[in-house]
């Protein structure tokens, strides 16, 4: 508090002759006052602010995919421990991605056993590049519904459903063509040969299945497309279905094309083998990342805390649709919890521009709360922001920074208060009341108490604080000053103390 601000107050504290006249009477008996000792100590300048408890430490938790909440394990509110349960999500559209990846890695290792047998023909690549188109389209019908559902379009286009129709189209021609050519060369050649067959003939028929199969596995992938385009719609869970779908339809792509261009760059066995090697290893990697969300579908406190519950915002709308619960539909997009360290938590005050400039780090302080007032927090100044803020009433401040034990847990986020921050220590100085100061137009003056008379003195004064004024000269230590009804005293009226 200043002295300006102290003295302002205390100009209204003037003495009225007729008041004061009005206080002398002879023979009656004496008035009775309040009085309070001069002390000698140590005097602390502070600056006042108001501000709010805010969380020291959170960590936010994110889904790894989107979905939907099927259990949860906490309440609002509620301490865990690391490694708890907070949630967990529906596995079941990760598991069955997950299925897809593995069938797709124990088809990586079939092919290698094929390659490991024959070296493709021509007939073999024909069918592989008809799969690789087939597969495209397959992934540009799951593109173009992902993006659709990005959108919020409920429904796809024409355009959209006839890309689809000759995306299976294409793949049944494709289907159609490998599988005539593996019965052909079933029914007229493999078949007709004498036993035992020739191992070119058993390497010729293996291929020629291969490539029948591959054709069947695209057909069914561009039906599903098809179906699964006409069957769109724009809400969360469409969308994680869409992208599922997509990431699968070009999965389905990429090994389409690993396997062609094995085929193409297999001129001999060892060829074929180290293609069909780097095939496997690719179809790994995308199981394990599918196996790797399917274990984050439960969701852990990473570290003890309290969990708190945040409010979950749709991704396609931005509208936020209330506290996580089961069936609500989650994101990566947004956290849904929340772990808070409550043992320390921050305080930041709104410090007034007119006294940030006496603020610093390291400055003792005291903090009062306003639904704990039995309560007082020491506390030291972390540090004062560099940027201002408009206060409540359009004043400017700047935050200040100051940390605060919450050992019993007793403190809340959000809680209102109000900080001293001790600015000055002034040593060893005489002080007083600052209710006993008075001043006039020429002077500062209390009255003190002798004998049972109040006797006006003339004091200088120094720093003010709230409750005390440092005291230059006029008044020694272990003098009383009168604290009550100043106003109303005369020099020499004769009082009573209790």
């Amino acid at each position: 508090m200043s002295k300006g601000k102290v003295i302002a107050g205390v100009i209204a504290v003037l003495v009225v002759g007729g008041a004061a006249a009005a206080f002398v009477y002879a023979g009656s008996r004496a008035a009775e006052v309040v009085v309070a000792d001069v002390t000698r100590g140590d005097l602390s300048v502070t600056v006042s602010a108001s501000g709010k408890i805010a969380a020291e430490e959170q960590i936010d938790l994110y889904p790894p995919t989107a979905g939907t909440i099927a259990t949860l394990e906490v309440t609002d509110g509620q301490r865990v421990r690391a490694g708890q349960v907070i949630a967990t999500m529906d596995s079941g559209p990760i598991e069955a991605q997950l299925a897809q990846a593995e069938a797709a890695y124990a088809g990586a290792l079939a092919q290698r056993d094929a390659a490991a047998k024959a070296v493709p023909g021509v007939g073999d690549r024909n069918a592989a590049d008809a799969a690789v188109e087939a597969a495209r389209s397959a992934y540009e019908v799951a593109d173009l519904r992902y993006r659709a559902a990005q959108a919020g379009l409920g429904a796809p286009t024409a355009t959209e459903i006839a890309q689809a129709q000759a995306a299976v189209a294409l793949a049944e021609a494709a289907a159609a063509a490998a599988d005539s050519a593996y019965e052909t060369f079933h029914e007229t050649v493999y078949l007709p040969a004498p036993e035992p067959r020739d191992p070119a003939l058993e390497t010729a028929r293996a291929a020629l299945a291969l490539a029948r199969d591959q054709a069947a596995a695209n057909l069914l992938g561009a039906r599903q497309g098809l179906a699964a385009l006409t069957a769109a719609s724009d809400n969360t869970a469409a969308v994680a279905a869409a992208k599922v779908g997509r990431d699968q339809a070009y999965a389905a792509y990429l090994g389409a094309v690993a396997q062609r261009d094995a085929l193409a760059k297999a001129s001999s066995v060892a060829s074929a083998l180290e293609a069909a090697d780097a095939a496997i290893a690719a179809a790994a990697r995308a199981r394990d990342l599918v196996a790797e969300t399917l274990d984050s579908a439960r969701i852990v406190a990473p570290v003890d805390g309290v969990v708190i519950f945040s409010a979950i915002t749709n991704p396609l709308t931005g509208v936020a649709a209330g506290q996580p619960a089961v069936g609500s539909s989650i994101s990566p997009a947004s956290a849904p919890f929340s772990i808070v360290d409550f043992s320390e938590l921050t305080f930041t005050a709104q410090v007034d521009e007119a006294d940030i400039t006496r603020v610093s780090a390291g400055m003792k302080a005291a903090i009062s709360l306003d639904g704990l007032p039995d309560e007082e927090y020491e506390t030291v100044v972390e540090r004062a922001e560099l940027q201002s803020v408009l206060t409540p009433t359009a004043g400017t401040a700047f935050p200040v920074i100051l940390r605060i034990a919450n050992p019993d847990r007793s403190i809340l986020i959000g809680m209102n208060g109000s900080v001293e921050i001790r600015v000055e220590t002034i040593e060893d100085v005489i002080t007083m009341p600052v209710e006993a100061l008075l001043e006039d137009r020429s002077a500062n003056y209390v009255y003190i108490v002798r004998d049972g008379v109040v006797t006006r003195v003339e004091i200088e004064i120094g720093r003010l604080t709230d409750t005390l004024v440092e005291v230059r000269s006029g008044l020694a230590e272990g003098d009383q000053v009168v604290v009550s009804d100043v106003s109303e005293l005369v020099d020499g009226a004769r009082v009573r103390t209790d």
